[in-house]
């Protein structure tokens, strides 16, 4: 059975409230006169609250000596918190610096049940990556809690789809080409660290081809490319690269067959089961 990705879309006249709140957003995220820190701020407010007003309230809570409640909104501005890729010492911080504010917002927005509708998450992560990303293509779909390191080396293409739960080590690049897909939970790092010496890294690109899948829970270590229609099978740990059309599963992942982009995936070794994503 072949099932195509069913189209979604908002509904009437509620449909145009979420168009009406990402316009105002894309505005003001694209706008260089807006500070981007009290964007996010009420940003966050209006999406955990559904009332506008930050300000107003931490004013309130303030004169009410609420700890607990200033605590929670002061959680919510960029400034107040440290995020872990602060604490490399191989970041580039004026780059990161613009990012920062809207990387907080990407990994709160998650973190709301608004994040789960996917009629608001998609295109809101689409501005926000648009925003910090190296490149952002067309079409990209980007599920929930997907982790990257800055963004600011991080380059999609054209119908790319990153499922839940994935993380993008982009310390040393990655480029993710049109149509490849990442299942749930997949990981890909660009750094390693020495043996001897936890401090000391190398950065090494990493680059997933065209059409290729990285599939549920598999692994690409740094440096390690993946080809043009190439699949790396659940779980799988890339030590190696995987050539155009290559299909390699296991710990450390092993060849398996071969992809034909025509007629779909033809097994030359043993068995393999590929789940579509």
């Amino acid at each position: 059975m072949r099932a195509e990705y069913r189209q979604l879309q908002f509904r009437g006249e509620e449909g145009k409230i979420f168009e009406t709140f990402l316009n105002d957003f894309e505005e003001k995220l694209f706008d260089p006169d807006v500070d981007k820190n009290e964007l996010v701020c009420e940003t966050i407010y209006e999406l955990e609250t559904g009332k506008s007003g930050y300000n107003e309230a931490l004013d309130r809570a303030r004169i009410a000596g609420d700890l607990a409640g200033q605590a929670h909104l002061l959680n919510m501005d960029p400034r107040n918190n440290a995020q872990e890729p602060e604490y490399y010492g191989d970041i580039d911080v004026k780059k990161y610096s613009r990012n920062k504010p809207i990387h907080w917002l990407w990994t709160y927005f998650d973190k709301l049940p608004v994040g789960r509708n996917c009629l608001l998450g998609f295109p809101l992560r689409r501005l926000m990556g648009r925003y910090m990303f190296a490149h952002l293509g067309e079409n990209v779909k980007l599920f929930h809690n997907i982790e990257f390191t800055y963004g600011y080396n991080l380059h999609i293409e054209d119908n790319v789809i990153v499922h839940r739960e994935v993380m993008l080590d982009d310390r040393g690049g990655i480029h993710i080409k049109k149509n490849a897909s990442i299942s749930d939970y997949a990981h890909i790092y660009s750094h390693h660290h020495h043996a001897d010496d936890i401090m000391n890294i190398e950065l090494k690109p990493v680059v997933i081809g065209e059409n290729a899948r990285i599939t549920y829970h598999s692994t690409v270590l740094a440096g390690q490319n993946v080809g043009n229609w190439a699949i790396l099978g659940a779980l799988g740990l890339a030590t190696k690269s995987l050539e155009n059309q290559e299909i390699k599963g296991g710990i450390p992942a092993k060849p398996l067959g071969k992809v034909d982009p025509k007629g779909g995936v033809g097994v030359q070794k043993g068995q393999i089961i590929l789940q579509d994503e």
